[in-house]
């Protein structure tokens, strides 16, 4: 086996450097041959004086990850027939990490306008072909030059059997099949502190979690124009500390960073954000459960509510709110009174009061009804 790689590792080498040499030779014209792609006339090793690639600016229309298929099967390469399987690659998975760095465009590169073509569309499988296209890698170079490219700069394994399975052996690691809705990232960091150069204020605690499941963020809204290799090396480290440049950029766009810093900076790293101790509102079991958009909107800037229970459930009317989910049952007669009479202004975040019809009870010495086990309300 390590003899057939040594040979397929050489082969290639020669493909590349020979489909390279080839392309110089037969180019008919200046825009097809070197200065196509190099800015300078004799382009070296050390400064190859590369062309910004234009198949960013070629691609209008984008398509979401939740839309591609979970995985693709390719079993285009005869020549490896022989030796391997065909690789089960998990494109879905791929596809939703390229929307942190760059999209569909890292790999389906110079597509017709919202058309994503399948790489044997322009690489061919046999460069020996005479119709074959000596511009161009063949499908075997061009998949093993996306593949191997960020697999090398993530520190992850190249080796033949990571991605094929032999015909004969052990098999590689195949990916499962997921269910629609389901991400790649099913585990997220939690908290993360950041150390700064400031002297005061030094250090940033910055929840993740919090950013990703309360407020509902994707992870595209913060991470753009990244490598796979910013995290998937980070989380190899597992440091306790982060460094991490250029750190108001990223938080501009939702939060102010031209006043206030002590709101993100401190001298120690900070707890996690108690909604009781900064807002003065206990979210409790009724409300610890939902996203912050649900009460507070859409906005990248929270304020304050009115803790009137009505200013959000307007549709509470006599008759239509099942009390016990309070943990307490009201009995008939208090059932079919409206809500002010106990609750006064309809102020619930307030004791309710008995003075209204009584002169002799009070609150909770005396409960309209029974104590019940409260239940959570099935939608708010």
């Amino acid at each position: 086996m390590k003899r057939v790689k040594q040979f397929f590792a050489c082969l290639a080498t020669v493909v590349i450097v020979g489909n390279h040499a080839l392309i110089a030779q037969t180019s008919s014209g200046r825009d097809s041959g070197c200065l196509a792609c190099h800015a300078c006339e004799v382009p070296t090793k050390v400064n190859p004086c590369l062309k910004k690639c234009p198949r960013d600016e070629m691609v209008t229309v984008h398509h979401s990850a939740e839309a591609t298929p979970d995985k693709i099967v390719l079993n285009r390469l005869e020549g490896s027939a022989a030796l391997y399987e065909p690789v089960s690659f998990a494109h879905r998975s791929h596809a939703e990490m390229s929307e942190m760095s760059g999209n569909c465009v890292l790999c389906h590169h110079y597509n017709r306008p919202g058309a994503v073509l399948a790489c044997s569309e322009c690489h061919a499988t046999d460069l020996a072909s005479k119709n074959a296209d000596l511009s161009k890698p063949s499908l075997k170079g061009a998949y093993h030059r996306e593949c191997m490219k960020c697999h090398q700069e993530c520190g992850l394994s190249t080796d033949c059997e990571s991605c094929h399975a032999p015909k004969a052996g052990t098999s590689a690691s195949v990916p499962e099949t997921r269910a629609p809705g389901a991400t790649v990232h099913p585990t997220k960091p939690g908290r993360l502190v950041i150390e700064t150069a400031n002297d005061d204020g030094k250090f940033v605690t910055f929840f993740h979690d919090d950013h990703a499941d309360r407020f509902g963020l994707a992870c595209s809204s913060c991470h753009t124009d990244e490598r796979c290799a910013q995290c998937h090396k980070a989380a190899a480290s597992a440091s306790p500390i982060e460094h991490i440049a250029g750190g108001h950029d990223r938080c501009a766009p939702c939060h102010s960073v031209d006043d206030n810093c002590s709101q993100c900076h401190s001298n120690q790293p900070r707890a996690r954000f108690d909604h009781l101790r900064t807002a003065g509102f206990d979210l409790r079991r009724f409300h610890s459960t939902l996203a912050c958009t649900r009460c507070h909107g859409h906005t990248s800037n929270y304020k304050g509510l009115s803790r009137n229970c009505s200013a959000c459930h307007t549709q509470w009317t006599s008759g239509s709110f099942d009390h016990s989910v309070t943990g307490l049952r009201l009995d008939e007669t208090h059932a079919a009174m409206d809500c002010e009479s106990c609750h006064l202004e309809k102020d619930f975040a307030k004791k309710p009061t008995c003075s209204s019809c009584h002169d002799d009870k009070s609150y909770p010495d005396a409960i309209p009804g029974t104590r019940v086990r409260s239940v959570r309300m099935k939608t708010l």
